[in-house]
């Protein structure tokens, strides 16, 4: 059987990776456009900020090592079309310009995404960048290091904006975060945990416009960059960096069923409505336990986990399967460590599902151990059912308490409702943790026992 991968960033690696250990003698032929795979893009603001002291440190492979395990991989090379009915897809080498194509028995793809493009006035000034590859990641790097540049706007208040933020910051740049939300990482968290967020960026000097529209930049007479025009203010910049989200790659696929952002759909063997064709990573729409729908949620470590699957079934292993996803998702930043799963209660709204919360703050530790660190939870829970849509946590202080947000995303997952989760066989010690914690304790408050502080 021959098998072509189309993308070979994270999905794409990992399916090839797997789909070789089992079967070192399958015919497999890779593609990508780009000229480094496996780039983490978690390590951009780490390495502006000068966590991460060398950028190659955060590659995990290279097409030598996918090639040393028999794939044929061919970079700086585009897709331009899949034909479908005969199996087939053309190619171009960026390089030389030449096209050809390529059979296929089975085909992966793993096209990825790219950064949303709102076509803003006067875009194309200098020191106006996205960020999404290596390549994005050595400008952005540098562009910290140039003491000319003091001025810095994000757009955009997501995970990317926000780390880059505190990065740039960290830097000693003046920073200000723009966005059309009220709120930042609003997706993720509710006000509560939002509000000790803009708290602590604000202290650390950063300024947040938002509620702000970005109409244009003006140009500074040379070319560059001056100011970011919105449709409330105008504010100075040396530097903007478009963080605005990420739109999949899917239309080499064009009648393939989607999802409303253009994701392919794939079922819990990760394959598309072209049962020949399997969608993994940022392009793919996987079934969403906490909403009920089928979501394209952007995460590297759903692009793993996909790519495993896909390879494993064209193997032959149909037990490895992908039931469901829940966005379990993490950051860390402005000495805050955060944490979600499932829903928020906005977002629940959004999808029409009709949902109680419970929020609950305590100490980690019993409070005779001397020294404690805050943790604050939300629960997010259907009204009728009292099935766990959704949770969040908020770690304070040296502590990290966020990793319980595991048990509560299998607990979504499994469909569990609060009944079911509030006796987990928990351990207590005093060193670490309350008989009952902060996550059983928010429980059984949402269940009404009054004698819990």
């Amino acid at each position: 059987m021959k098998v072509v991968v189309i993308g070979i960033n994270h999905a794409g690696t990992s399916a090839i990776r797997t789909l070789l250990s089992i079967n070192p003698n399958a015919e497999v032929v890779a593609f990508d456009r780009n000229n480094n795979i496996s780039f983490l893009g978690c390590g951009i603001a780490l390495t502006v900020s000068g966590v991460v002291q060398n950028t190659n440190d955060l590659f995990y492979s290279n097409p030598q090592e996918l090639e040393s395990m028999g794939a044929k991989v061919f970079m700086n090379t585009d897709v331009i079309e899949i034909d479908r009915k005969n199996k087939v897809v053309t190619v171009k080498d960026l390089e030389t310009e030449e096209t050809r194509t390529e059979s296929y028995d089975k085909l992966i793809y793993a096209a990825g995404s790219w950064p949303i493009d709102l076509h803003f006035k006067n875009q194309e000034l200098k020191n106006i960048e996205i960020c999404k590859l290596y390549q994005h990641a050595l400008k952005l790097i540098e562009k910290a290091k140039d003491e000319s540049i003091k001025k810095v706007v994000v757009v955009g208040c997501g995970y990317i904006g926000v780390e880059l933020v505190e990065a740039y910051t960290q830097s000693g740049k003046q920073v200000t975060l723009i966005d059309v939300l009220p709120r930042v990482l609003g997706t993720y968290y509710d006000k509560n945990f939002t509000d000790k967020l803009e708290e602590n960026m604000k202290a650390e000097g950063v300024r947040l416009c938002l509620n702000q529209k970005v109409s244009e930049f003006v140009d500074d007479g040379n070319g560059n960059v001056c100011k970011v025009i919105t449709d409330k203010e105008e504010i100075e910049a040396d530097l903007v960096i478009l963080c605005i989200g990420f739109k999949p790659n899917g239309e080499l696929l064009p009648n393939l069923k989607k999802s409303g952002n253009g994701a392919i759909i794939v079922n819990r063997k990760a394959q598309s409505s072209d049962p020949n064709i399997y969608a993994i990573g940022d392009c793919a729409a996987v079934f969403d336990a906490a909403t009920k729908q089928y979501r394209n949620i952007a995460l590297a470590t759903n692009a793993v986990k996909l790519g495993i699957v896909a390879a494993s079934q064209i193997c032959g292993l149909e037990n490895v399967v992908i039931p469901n996803i829940v966005g379990t998702n993490a950051i860390c930043v402005f000495g805050l460590k955060f944490a979600s799963t499932g829903v928020t209660e906005d977002v629940a709204a959004r999808f029409g599902l009709k949902v109680k919360t419970c929020e609950y703050s305590d100490n980690d530790r019993p409070e005779w151990m001397n020294t404690v660190e805050k943790v604050q939870v939300k629960l997010v829970y259907e009204e009728e059912t009292m099935r766990l849509v959704g949770a969040q946590i908020l770690s304070f202080g040296d502590a990290n308490h966020t990793e319980w947000i595991f048990s509560l995303a299998l607990a979504i997952q499994l469909g569990l409702n609060l009944f079911q989760i509030a006796f987990t066989d928990v351990y207590f010690l005093p060193h670490l943790n309350k008989p009952f914690n902060f996550v059983l304790s928010s429980i059984l408050k949402a269940l009404g026992m009054k004698y819990i502080k």
